[in-house]
């Protein structure tokens, strides 16, 4: 049996047992990896009006420091210097009323996992990497906060240097 066949036949045995225990797995994996392939990580903690933290492209972070209650903490660290996060794109969501943290976060993932295969050069589903995003609060909101960051971070630990085209 060729290998071909042979990952074949795998690859339908584990859809039938899949198939047959009821789990979602495959519309799961699917949707997680399919051709719209949507990232979702959880989402996290922003910043109060009092203590709004603007964040730029390639800048690299302590993520302790970063989400701390203390506004009076510097997060922003030297990218030659081990740090768990780069800041890798962000975007603008549209002006009006907050919108709900659930169309925030399906937006965030879809556009940070579009940037991440580019930023990085491979897609998000095969990356060894991750990412997290950080979006506007209702009160950040209220302050003219509108910006969603996205920062890519290794799931082993610090980096040193920046994780663009890192190829993996």
């Amino acid at each position: 049996m060729t290998f071909t066949r042979l990952f074949a036949a795998a690859a339908t045995a584990a859809l039938a047992v899949t198939a047959l225990s009821g789990c979602t797995t495959i519309s799961t994996l699917y949707q997680a990896y399919g051709p719209d392939a949507q990232a979702t990580p959880l989402p996290t903690r922003t910043f109060s009006a009092s203590g709004l933290v603007v964040l730029k492209l390639g800048q690299c972070l302590d993520k302790a420091k970063l989400e701390d209650a203390d506004k009076e903490t510097d997060p922003l660290i030297a990218c030659s210097k081990p740090h768990d996060l780069e800041v890798f794109s962000h975007f603008a969501l549209k002006d009006g009323p907050y919108p709900s943290v659930e169309s925030i976060v399906s937006d965030a993932a879809a556009r940070c996992a579009r940037s991440f295969t580019k930023f990085v050069g491979v897609d998000f589903g095969i990356s060894d990497l991750d990412f997290i995003y950080y979006y506007p609060t209702e009160s950040s909101w209220a302050a003219g906060d509108r910006m969603v960051d996205c920062a890519i971070f290794d799931p082993d630990g610090k980096t040193v240097g920046s994780l663009k085209y890192a190829d993996r």
